[in-house]
């Protein structure tokens, strides 16, 4: 029993399950949508932030050297700095052919270099150290982690491995880091982390401040992973990407809504025939759409979260299960997603339900709302004259009687197409730019040190690596020589071979690369997976959204579709009219999409240039994949209304209210 109009919505609803069910998808899928790019760019951050610590070894943000006591306590006395530590070098001792720099640290500086740890932990007190791993040759050999050692009279335990790199192998001075509690006023450098709640440009200015410029040294690549809004050009591409999602929402939530209005029209006007007012059919539609959305929008954001936990998945399957997690659930970004949407649907529900308000009963009743009446013409193309033009001609005719559904329908190819093109072009910016770090092009390489770099040097040079027996491949390259490895893990031993047969007679300096390499690729395949994840979350969203649309765009039309078969249409015309008029909607909306697509990619590269050095062309393979999968999604959303349409008794379907 109905005691109130209002409850005419939640009626509606229930009677009418499978559309009910197909408008609530279109909302799932758009609080999944803004709610999965929000959790993504999030957790990509945070596995940036990670590998940019990572490669570089350091996770402080800026270093001060030369300052006195004055400096110090304004830093020390700062609100906005969380942390700050101190770090000195040493003496340099000869180790035969290389030879090893002090360096010392206290805790908080300590805890700056983890990253730099291959194996094992950082000293903990003055007692303890870690090394370069390339060094352990050369201060003793067989030196494992948890053996001794002596250097310059002082006996350390090796604890930690120290990331090799190339500069240091290359100018063979190796690292020995161990701990240091008392500094003298402008000893080594200060390290610095600042608070990630302050504004770090603010911070930054105060810092350049107090001290010379060149004695200031900002890890602006981890600055800029961690603040990304503080750099112009990345802040104009978020806000372009957020605006697109947006946008993206609304109209997706809206597509749903007005089909839904449009197919209602008769009982709405019947509904002010009785006496309801504009007022009342208002409540009705905002009352099924807050409904929709209550219902909507948790099941979004779970189905948001199994997309990040299947890609999650997957990211591990390619990278080592220890690696960097970007399975971040923010509740920050899941309510933030979750009000958006919410205003999403009203605000989408609100044109709806003002036009079901200002319905008239008579032109409502007689389904006259929606039809556009076209001039009647005598038609000469040749071509609608073929058997198989009949269906297309009356395809078309569907298509041009009534705009509202055509701008509704092809409305999500639109958007769903501007989606893939758009980060597409992301993704391009990504691989092309700086973000991913080029791995050498050898596991190993050799620089001869002498002054003259003579070629036959070079050969002899050359024959004797062939015969170390771990060297798969040796090539010479830029006064340098590349050496490939058969099996990389003995990379250490291997170079300890080379020291050992060529070292003594050639004045080489050895530089392995495995390490760096390996940190390399994995940032470069940590990269790629979560760009070409996040294109297929995007791409799969945006192909159920074109789904969904066509179908509910079919589904409306079962009874004038059951007149056209009362009248002689065979199911096979009938067949090829509906997929005629889904490929127009996709042939339409696709080149559209390609368009305003393009547009944006440009508008992007243009944000990004400050930043990125790219170069801006059009994006011609999204846009060829983007007007097939716009065809044949659209072809597809069409089989399964198809075959109900097929399967309606003509006047039972014609009889339904």
């Amino acid at each position: 029993m109905i005691n109130s109009y209002k409850q005419l919505g939640t009626k509606y609803l229930k009677g009418n399950m499978k559309r009910t069910i197909l408008t609530l998808v279109g909302i799932v899928l758009s609080v999944a949508l803004i709610s999965t790019i929000g959790l993504y760019m999030k957790g990509s951050q945070l596995s940036r932030i990670e590998n940019m610590k990572k490669l570089n070894g350091v996770s402080f943000h800026v270093g001060i050297s030369d300052y006195d006591e004055e400096i110090l306590n304004k830093i020390r006395f700062n609100p906005q700095v969380e942390s700050f530590g101190l770090m000195s070098e040493g003496h340099i001792f000869p180790l035969g052919e290389v030879s090893a720099q002090m360096n010392f640290a206290d805790h908080h500086a300590l805890n700056f270099l983890t990253y730099s740890l291959l194996d094992g932990k950082l000293p903990t007190n003055a007692h303890e150290a870690a090394i370069d791993s390339w060094l352990i040759p050369s201060i003793k050999k067989d030196l494992r982690l948890g053996d001794s050692f002596e250097l310059d009279g002082q006996s350390y335990k090796l604890v930690g491995l120290l990331n090799n790199s190339e500069f240091a192998q290359k100018n063979k001075q190796g690292r020995i880091l161990t701990y240091k509690s008392e500094f003298a006023i402008g000893e080594g450098r200060i390290l610095i982390e600042i608070n990630e709640k302050a504004d770090f440009n603010e911070v930054l200015d105060e810092l350049n401040s107090i001290t010379e410029d060149n004695n200031i040294a900002i890890n602006t690549d981890l600055i800029r992973a961690l603040k990304p809004e503080s750099d112009q050009s990345i802040l104009a591409i978020l806000i372009v990407v957020v605006s697109i999602v947006v946008i993206t929402t609304i109209v997706v939530i809206y597509n749903a809504f007005q089909i839904s209005i449009v197919e209602r029209m008769k009982q709405f006007g019947l509904l002010r025939s009785i006496g309801a007012t504009r007022k009342q059919i208002r409540q009705i539609v905002m009352k099924e759409a807050a409904v929709l959305a209550f219902i909507a929008i948790p099941i979004g954001i779970v189905c948001s979260l199994l997309a990040l936990a299947i890609l999650q998945a997957f990211f591990w399957i390619l990278l080592d299960k220890g690696s960097y997690s970007f399975f971040n659930i923010d509740w920050k970004i899941v309510f933030t997603s979750s009000i958006l949407t919410l205003i999403a649907v009203l605000v989408s529900s609100y044109y709806p339900a003002f036009f079901a308000g200002r319905i008239s009963p008579l032109l409502a009743i007689s389904s006259r709302l929606s039809i556009k009446k076209e001039r009647i013409k005598k038609q000469n193309n040749k071509v609608l004259r073929k058997p198989f033009s009949f269906p297309l001609s009356m395809a078309i005719k569907n298509v041009k009687r009534n705009k509202n559904r055509y701008i509704v329908t092809i409305l999500s190819i639109i958007i769903s197409s501007v989606l893939f093109i758009t980060f597409s072009s992301l993704m391009n910016i990504a691989l092309s730019s700086k973000l991913v770090n080029d791995p050498s092009e050898s596991d190993l390489t050799i620089y001869l040190q002498a002054e003259n770099n003579v070629s036959s040097e070079n050969l002899e040079v050359l024959e004797q690596l062939k015969l170390i027996k771990n060297v798969s491949e040796v090539s010479e390259q830029d006064l340098s020589i590349k050496i490939e490895l058969k099996d990389t893990n003995q990379s250490i031993a291997t170079v300890e071979d080379i020291q050992k047969t060529i070292g003594k007679k050639h004045d080489i300096a050895v530089v392995n690369n495995f390490e760096e390499n390996k940190a390399k690729n994995e940032e470069a395949l940590t990269i790629k997976v979560l760009v070409y994840a996040f294109i297929v979350v995007v791409s799969l969203i945006g192909s159920l959204n074109i789904l969904n649309t066509i179908t509910i765009s079919i589904m409306i039309r079962r009874k004038e579709l059951a007149a056209l078969k009362s009248i002689g249409m065979s199911q096979r015309d009938l067949k090829k009219m509906i997929i005629y008029e889904a490929l127009i909607y996709g042939f339409s909306g696709s080149l559209q999409g390609i368009f305003y697509g393009c547009i944006l990619s440009y508008v992007i590269y243009t944000a990004a240039s400050g930043h990125f050095h790219v170069e801006w062309s059009i994006p011609y393979n999204a846009c060829i994949i983007t007007f097939a999968a716009a065809l044949l999604i659209s072809y597809l959303s069409v089989l399964l209304p198809l075959r109900r349409v097929q399967q309606d008794n003509i006047i039972d379907t014609i009889r339904e209210e």
